[in-house]
């Protein structure tokens, strides 16, 4: 089911995904965006949901009790989301010391607030329910906490049977409350599509086409017809209430369900694009390897970057446009590959701290051998 051509491809929108938030954040600090894809930034969360859906999913399978899944799923977030706070800490504390007005309507924090946020944003509760607790500037960690419940409702459903999978379930979204539940199904798109691709229908190459260039023509005419602002027109209330993109569910949905009938068709054409991905697998692999870590160290280093300059007294024109387009995205990918190269050193802590876990608890270790048998039909289960 997981080609290298479909490998690849999820590979490629993740990097694309990163570069356009990346790209639409600069853009209020350089003063100068992008056409198309610098407007992109909210269309790319999206984008990271549904791809996290489809291979959670897919995780699930290769990780078959919960300790395993809990471990993998911790280990990938704080291997970057630890090196991210401690970013934000250190260099917000020096930007605002090197030119405070740089940060306006920024503050700086207590050093209650520091601890509480760094605390509530590394346990990813930042955004439950009403919350909407920043780690100083790092504003894109809003979406780590969406993802991590995530992660626990996917975890109570798949790793759990009858009442206690119920109660597990509930206890979860109750924890996330309605903000977070309310992108749910956007995430939860990429785990039909995994689903879809793993029943298998017997579709072949020409509805791959279809539906894949289909995905196209249906986001050219939502961009061309400005459906997102028509739909905010139509329900003005829950564009006002939305704390982000993705709450505004007419749109978001809409946007999600594009990008996850893309995908659906991409992976139904098969290798038919291999041969064009494998010329670029290179770079598709180390970008994708490396944006995470540019999706959460870039947001603090713009801001530090404009700090810095404005101090220098650069405070715009070509030279300071280029310096924030630059030297944000380039600290930040080094800061990403030393995070994913040291990735190791958390998943080894997870492992010992959860073993000393062992040593005063007793150990339970919820299993899960047939993850989909009571989901998929008799057929598809002789198959797995």
């Amino acid at each position: 089911m997981m080609t290298r051509s479909l490998s690849l491809y999820l590979d490629l929108l993740r990097l694309l995904a990163a570069l356009a938030v990346y790209l639409f954040h600069v853009s209020y600090f350089a003063k100068v965006r992008i056409p198309v894809i610098g407007n992109l930034g909210s269309e790319a969360v999206i984008v990271f949901f549904v791809l996290s859906g489809f291979l959670v999913t897919a995780a699930g399978m290769r990780q078959p009790d919960l300790e395993r899944f809990a471990q993998a799923r911790l280990s990938r977030l704080w291997s970057v989301c630890l090196p991210a706070l401690l970013l934000t800490l250190m260099i917000d504390l020096a930007g605002q010391y090197i030119s405070l007005s740089s940060y306006h309507p920024m503050q700086p924090y207590s050093l209650f607030k520091w601890i509480a946020s760094m605390a509530i944003n590394a346990l990813f509760l930042n955004q439950i329910w009403n919350l909407n607790i920043y780690p100083g500037t790092n504003g894109p960690f809003w979406s780590l906490s969406y993802e991590f419940w995530y992660y626990m409702i996917f975890a109570a459903c798949f790793y759990y049977r009858g009442l206690k999978r119920v109660i597990a379930v509930i206890l979860a979204a109750l924890i996330a409350g309605p903000l977070i539940l309310a992108a749910f199904p956007i995430w939860l798109l990429g785990t039909f599509i995994y689903f879809a691709l793993r029943r298998g229908d017997g579709s072949g190459k020409r509805i791959g086409w279809i539906l894949w260039l289909s995905s196209f023509v249906a986001a050219y005419a939502y961009w061309q017809f400005e459906l997102n602002s028509v739909l905010r027109e139509v329900f003005p209330e829950l564009a006002a209430s939305a704390q982000w993109g993705v709450n505004f569910w007419p749109a978001s949905y809409l946007i999600g369900l594009m990008i996850a009938v893309n995908i659906y068709g991409f992976a139904l054409m098969r290798e038919t694009f291999l041969p064009m991905l494998e010329k670029f697998s290179g770079v598709i692999r180390v970008g994708a390897g490396l944006s995470f870590g540019l999706y959460l160290f870039h947001y603090p280093l713009m801001y530090f970057f404009k700090a810095s300059l404005h101090a220098s007294g650069v405070t715009g024109g070509h030279q300071f446009i280029i310096a924030m387009y630059a030297l944000p995205f380039l600290v930040s990918m080094v800061l990403a590959f030393y995070a994913e190269k040291h990735k190791d050193m958390t998943t080894r802590a997870l492992e010992r701290a959860w073993a000393l876990l062992r040593g005063r608890f007793r150990k339970v270790t919820i299993k899960n051998p047939d993850p989909f048998s009571d989901i998929l039909p008799v057929s598809e289960k002789t198959n797995t």
